[in-house]
């Protein structure tokens, strides 16, 4: 008989070449990023405490990064470029190497750009030295999202302000037009929305063409045994998309969230967010091959996992959401939120007014902004709350919660979530409290914290031996994820001394989640939304230990780089051609700034062209300057002739605001001192059917009609005040 034999710490090596390819998931071929030729990336395997050496080659002609997401580990490791670690350029190699100081379920993901998107993502497995639980077989499963398009066109699309930024809409079944809007009894919502400036529901904000678990739609895992026990460690690897988690064998044991085991709980459901990891243990059932099913948020799609032997047996299927019902539909996207419990139709607060656990949210202090950094200090001290991740894998098993017999369905949310041991910070630290307003404007696609981008207020001070809370306040109509590297926070809930230990949390919307966590690191850490494109469009910050310096080996690569990807400017317009006229138009913008052509012409020499640029001075009011050149005909009452006049003014100065209900007012004054006030907008009739008007006090008007035949191309028709009657083709680019 053998006998078991002590783990001893060892170095485990891997190497990971990020290279270019090409894939095809839709019948369709298109450019993808794999890792030593897969998607995802392969996964890779330690035992807690193994030392890890990761050398990453980076094969493509554009620089990448790779953060490992959850772990604890020195700064110059984690991975943000320019912010921690040197970016790592085409044809070089970065080597990791840092102490596994933890157990559980982790991820790792390019942090570059939009790169995530494109295939840049893989596991980790970290088994702890002792066990507590004993299982037949684990399974390491990824969820992610797949666009055929490019990342960087699908963040231009949520940026236009054309048909085109409905199109994903559109796409996935849930147009906000005017004749689903009155099907549904939700125009007086709608119209009260509107009037408040805010968009059509969109909970999910990108169409996406496939929704998969380890690179494919369907896994078969019909080599377990019935009565055999598994472990799921399941990962959302995905760029965007929350995820629905159901099992067709019922209620599913929750035994572990974000690598950090938590006493067990069954539940039948659970909205997972993005960047978080869950490990759940299930029994293999002895009559069928049992589905368990990720659905995406927005219901457009789901991948399968089949486990079991003999007829498949199909998890229930998720209802579809009344994106039209905006009250409605955030109410079922506050799942998680602490506080709240849903049991089939049953809602109730556990907690009320202005509380969560035992912490007051009435003091609101904002963190500091363009912090000095001065000083360097040990990245892997710990205090108690990072020592609790390993103090956990040594406790004794624990009976599970029983399974309720009463046959209520279980709505996961984060009050199920309790640790082994008691998680309080040390209680002589002093605390920093900070109030964090997770702020956006969908109409614009700008997302920001308390309504700064990251480029224009960057860090979080903080000093170590603090303890800090931060209160997150989600003001905007979307779930949020946040990341917070290189610490674990507690989320405080019900269960006081025992709330979980995690490093991302879901904040619904609407909703507020508090989490605090000990200040016992150095350097900078970064703390974002991980939705790739709210990221990319400004929601971060970084913690700055106040009196620490960046490391040398950034010294050539400053962190304005990462800081300033949020002010990237992107390019849209459209060409009209129809039989009165011919339209053009586009606009060249960043978050700040947009440059704007406007121009149209007949066949007859008569054109009209508008070149601004305006400046955002708020969301939504910006002031701006041009220039104008106008060619009309005019009919002479001396000649009794028809002739043409030129005006041509520069500068063309005035202000634009969006007025209620997206209406664009556009004052102006041109060189001869001439005021002209214009008004225009775009109405949702028909799922495929837009109508835009313009009127402006030069007596001239515009009423056009576009019937989208896909995202790029529209048939528009109408009628204009100077060119008459006509229709044609619409092209965007």
């Amino acid at each position: 008989m053998l006998h078991a034999q002590v783990n001893k710490p060892k170095t485990v090596e891997y190497t990971l070449n990020i290279a270019d390819t090409t894939v095809n998931y839709t019948g369709k071929r298109v450019k993808a990023i794999a890792v030593n030729g897969s998607i995802p990336a392969p996964t890779l395997y330690f035992t807690e405490g193994d030392t890890a050496v990761i050398h990453v080659h980076n094969e493509m002609n554009v620089s990448t990064s790779v953060h490992w997401h959850g772990i604890l580990l020195p700064n110059l490791m984690d991975g943000v470029p320019y912010l921690t670690t040197p970016p790592i350029e085409p044809g070089k190699t970065f080597t990791f190497r840092f102490p596994l100081i933890q157990s559980g379920t982790y991820w790792y993901h390019s942090h570059t750009m939009l790169q995530e998107q494109s295939g840049l993502y893989g596991s980790i497995v970290i088994q702890p030295i002792k066990k507590r639980y004993q299982v037949d077989g684990e399974l390491v499963l990824v969820l992610s999202d797949w666009t055929n398009e490019k990342p960087a066109s699908v963040l231009t699309t949520l940026k236009r302000r054309d048909a085109a930024n409905e199109y994903y809409a559109l796409e996935k079944g849930y147009p906000q037009s005017l004749d689903k809007l009155l099907k549904h009894h939700a125009w007086g919502e709608r119209l009260k929305a509107a009037y408040n400036r805010m968009p059509p529901m969109d909970i999910s904000d990108v169409y996406y063409n496939r929704f998969f678990i380890n690179g494919t739609t369907e896994l078969d895992f019909s080599k377990y045994k019935p009565g055999q026990k598994i472990r799921l460690r399941v990962i959302n690897g995905s760029a965007s998309s929350y995820f629905y988690l159901q099992y067709a064998g019922g209620k599913i044991e929750l035994i572990a969230a974000d690598g950090v085991d938590v006493q067990p709980v069954f539940i039948d459901r659970l909205l997972m967010g993005v960047a978080e990891t869950y490990d759940f243990i299930i029994t293999v059932p002895t009559n069928g091959a049992y589905e368990f099913r990720s659905t995406a948020i927005d219901v457009t799609g789901h991948a399968s996992v089949f486990i079991g032997q003999g007829n498949k047996i199909m998890a229930p299927d998720i209802p579809k959401p009344n994106v039209w019902k905006m009250s409605e539909t955030i109410h079922n996207l506050t799942v998680n939120m602490p506080g709240r419990m849903n049991m089939g139709n049953m809602n109730m607060r556990l907690k009320k007014g202005g509380h969560m656990g035992n912490m007051p949210m009435d003091k609101q202090t904002m963190g500091s902004s363009k912090n000095e950094m001065v000083q360097q200090s040990n990245p892997m001290q710990k205090t108690s709350v990072e020592k609790k991740v390993n103090q956990n894998m040594d406790m004794p098993v624990m009976s599970a919660v029983k399974s309720d017999t009463t046959g209520k369905f279980i709505m996961f949310n984060y009050d199920m979530l309790k640790s082994f041991t008691p998680t309080n910070l040390p209680q002589g630290n002093p605390t920093r409290e900070i109030t964090l307003n997770l702020t956006g404007n969908m109409y614009r696609y700008v997302w920001s914290i308390n309504n700064k981008t990251i480029s224009q207020q960057d860090s979080i001070a903080v000093k170590k031996g603090e303890n800090v809370r931060l209160i997150l306040v989600n003001k905007t109509m979307m779930n949020h994820p946040m990341h917070l590297h290189g610490h674990y926070f507690r989320v405080l809930n019900k269960n006081g001394d025992y709330s979980p230990l995690k490093h991302t949390v879901d904040v619904p919307p609407m909703t507020t989640v508090v989490i605090e966590f000990a200040a016992n690191q150095d350097k900078d850490w970064f703390f974002h939304c991980h939705i790739l494109y709210h990221l990319a469009s400004g929601m971060a910050r970084y913690i700055h230990y106040e009196g620490s310096e960046r490391d040398t080996a950034l010294v050539n690569y400053p962190l304005k780089k990462i800081l300033n990807e949020d002010k990237q400017w992107f390019f849209y317009g459209s060409l009209a051609a129809k039989s009165m006229m011919t339209e053009f138009t586009a606009n060249y913008i960043n978050m700040s700034n947009a440059i704007r052509t406007e121009a149209n012409t007949n066949y007859n020499g008569q054109y009209e062209i508008n070149l601004s640029y305006e400046r955002y001075i708020t969301n939504w009011f910006r002031p701006y300057i041009g220039v104008a050149t106008v060619r009309q005909k005019y009919f002479n009452v001396f000649s009794g002739k028809e002739i043409f006049q030129q005006e041509f003014d520069l500068p063309v100065v005035g202000i634009r605001y969006t007025l209620p209900f997206f209406i664009e007012s556009d004052l102006r004054i041109n060189s001869a001192g001439r005021v002209r006030l214009q008004l225009e907008s775009d109405e949702w009739l028909l799922p495929h059917v837009f109508f835009n008007w313009r009127i402006n006090t030069d007596k001239e008007y515009h009423l056009d009609l576009q019937y989208l035949l896909s995202k790029y191309i529209s048939l528009s028709g109408g009628y204009d005040s100077r060119y008459q009657w006509g229709g044609g083709l619409l092209v965007r680019f």
